[in-house]
């Protein structure tokens, strides 16, 4: 029930603030311009667009919910809180993961007229953005201002998006198949019909991955406010 409540502030917070507007409006954007791509590279450029928006899109607007809490003092009420920093983190990520996933979904109806896989396309968008909204928390503890965590989480976003983007256009590497983005990607290119997805051997990749940010995330988190008590480390 904690963990519930908690997961329902969150998704009243991002409301309030307009983060769900804001998913609304860039998908609309992304559904048209896959109305008007050309029938033979549609699905190709679907499933960037999926990966490139919905699935890490949480990446930056966690940057904003962190700031917006801390400017807010809402970290300031953690002493009283029980809420476990490993709650607080998936409470964020699951929150901002559903949201994402539902997007990508509709933008794959609204722009695409074929065959497409939609629970394995929701599950690889859901599954990616809790990932990417993770190391976002993290890149966001160390972040003075907005401006200041676009530029750090900037370096690490091109990082992970490149090695997907080369590969959905042909660029094989075996380094890229095991990044977080390109396994995230081939998930997505899956669903979508663009690939045979990826191999059942590479998929533990993505657990490997989650844990290493989680556990880089609760470790910061939990350091951010040192004096607040964040549940328990």
């Amino acid at each position: 029930m904690r963990f519930f409540n908690a997961l329902v502030n969150d998704v009243r917070y991002q409301f309030k603030y307009g983060f769900y507007f804001l998913y609304a409006v860039i998908g609309s954007f992304y559904a048209a311009a896959l109305v008007l791509c050309p029938a033979e590279y549609k699905k190709t450029a679907a499933s960037v667009i999926i990966l490139t928006d919905p699935a890490m899109l949480g990446t930056f607007f966690i940057g904003g919910i962190w700031l917006l809490e801390k400017r807010e003092g809402l970290h300031g009420f953690w002493p009283v809180s029980p809420l476990k920093t490993e709650e607080y983190i998936l409470s964020k990520a699951l929150s901002l993961a559903s949201v994402s996933a539902l997007a990508s979904v509709l933008i794959a109806l609204a722009g695409l007229r074929e065959k497409i896989n939609f629970p394995a396309l929701f599950l690889a968008v859901f599954a990616g953005s809790v990932l990417f909204t993770v190391m976002g928390l993290f890149i966001a503890t160390y972040a003075r201002s907005v401006n200041h965590y676009i530029l750090i989480a900037s370096l690490p976003a091109v990082f992970f998006t490149v090695p997907p983007i080369l590969a959905a256009f042909g660029a094989s590497n075996p380094f890229f198949e095991i990044m977080p983005g390109t396994l995230v990607w081939g998930m997505i290119a899956g669903s979508l019909g663009v690939s045979s997805g990826v191999s059942f051997f590479l998929r533990p990749l993505l657990i490997i991955w989650f844990g290493a940010f989680f556990i880089a995330a609760r470790r910061r988190v939990y350091d951010a406010m040192p004096d607040l008590g964040v549940g328990s480390a």
